[in-house]
């Protein structure tokens, strides 16, 4: 039962990282930790995303870039109830890519690459035969690269820059600029009562507006337009602690996880594409400050039959605690929700050799609206996945299909696409050595 135990957790992890609310990628699995002395494991993740939408203007998308991921993992007994276990991972990332004219969409040509790289070495106790606790060092590098461009950030950037050159309220001036083009007088005179402005003042700077926006909309530094954002990669550290209460003979094991939060301080570069009231056109460095988020793994096992196995599975993921706000652009990058993530799979020994495992997993939808650096919201899964084991070999690998929840897309408080009917497929290998 020990082995249908680690087969299935280990084909979980490699079958359920399709794509995932927030950032997430590896979810943190500290399932190696109970892998036999002397086990190095080894797994490659592909995933090939779907994520196609319309924006108001009629431009179709297809946002979605495949990426890999990593995992690598080794523990060690050191004395009869002390084992020390590392294990390499990739926590969080983002690649999407809005591959269209910036000029004639509302957002085309945004794009996002962010990755990350992490090593955790961790420290394991046997209080008794069924009690463990286990806690140590995360050493964490991130950054990346985001580019915002198309109609929908050039017009709400404008009259961002406006209005705050004015002392005026964005929103309240976007909603007036709207109104005076739709034809609504009464918008209008109440935004001009409140204000004390005249309409040939309200006109005078729909004509900035206008201007600004265009400068956003036109090539600048490098052929490129909009706003560009480099996040140096920095290293910094973080902890992992956690307990396991275990019952071998039933192949029970209940264990909580806690990862802290890791604080970075990373050089940083902004860049608005050509001058005039957007920025001056050349490179801005700064400092920006944030902080991957705090987290947490409930993960319970148990055996229920001979040869069978069920388990369950939950990561909450703190993302609205996550912020990146460029010091130039003074916007947070990064608004997200809380992530809930369930999963419920079982597993059946087959042969002495050959395990196999079925598992659903699911995240809620806010039903909230997104920005286009977050086009999904919510999810529902289901991995299928298997284990063969030979001697001190093992080889276990897995596929997931996941449908990605529909989301409106927002940018400055106005809807400016629609995201339906996408979904997810990772395919994953990991090979283990018991030295």
């Amino acid at each position: 039962m020990t082995r249908i135990a680690l087969a299935a957790l280990a084909s979980l992890t490699a079958a359920a990282s399709a794509q995932a609310g927030g950032l997430d990628r590896s979810f943190q699995s500290i399932a190696p930790l109970f892998d036999p002395s002397g086990t190095f494991g080894a797994q490659l993740t592909y995933v090939n995303p779907s994520l196609e939408g319309t924006d108001t203007l009629g431009q179709s998308y297809s946002a979605d870039e495949s990426f890999t991921t990593y995992q690598w993992s080794y523990v060690q007994d050191v004395t009869e109830r002390f084992s020390i276990g590392v294990i390499g991972d990739q926590p969080y990332g983002l690649d999407l890519n809005y591959d269209a004219p910036s000029a004639s969409s509302a957002i085309g040509g945004t794009f996002a690459d962010l990755n990350s790289d992490a090593v955790s070495v961790i420290g394991r106790f046997k209080a008794t035969d069924r009690i463990s606790v286990f806690g140590g060092l995360r050493f964490q590098r991130a950054g990346g690269e985001i580019a915002l461009r198309g109609q929908a950030y050039a017009n709400a950037f404008a009259v961002n820059a406006v209005a705050t050159s004015q002392g005026l309220d964005p929103a309240a001036l976007g909603a007036a600029l709207g109104a005076a083009a739709a034809g609504d007088a009464a918008t209008v005179g109440e935004f001009l009562a409140a204000t004390g402005l005249t309409p040939a003042q309200l006109g005078a700077l729909g004509g900035v507006v206008q201007s600004a926006a265009a400068d956003f909309l036109a090539p600048g530094v490098g052929g490129a337009s909009g706003f560009e954002y480099d996040l140096d990669e920095d290293l910094e550290t973080g902890f992992v602690f956690g307990a396991a209460y275990e019952i071998p003979e039933i192949a029970l094991r209940a264990s909580l996880t806690y990862f802290s939060e890791i604080d970075y301080e990373s050089d940083s570069t902004e860049r608005f594409s050509i001058g005039g009231v957007l920025g001056d056109g050349v490179d801005i460095d700064s400092t920006t400050e944030f902080e991957t988020p705090q987290a947490i793994n409930l993960d319970v096992q148990s055996g229920v039959a001979e040869g069978t196995l069920v388990f369950a599975g939950l990561r909450w993921t703190d993302w609205s605690d996550f912020d990146v706000i460029p010091t130039q652009l003074g916007t947070d990058l990064a608004d997200l929700d809380d992530v809930y993530r369930w999963t419920l799979g079982a597993a059946r020994q087959f042969t002495p050799e050959f395990v196999g495992l079925a598992a659903l997993t699911y995240e809620r939808s806010e039903g909230d609206a997104n920005t286009p650096l977050a086009p999904t919201d919510g999810l529902l899964g289901l991995s299928l996945g298997g284990r063969y084991t030979r001697d001190a070999l093992s080889v276990s690998g897995g596929i997931n299909y996941s449908r990605l929840g529909d989301v409106d897309l927002e940018v400055g408080g106005t809807t400016v696409a629609e995201w339906e009917d996408n979904h997810a497929i990772g395919v994953s290998l990991r090979v283990a050595y018991q030295f």
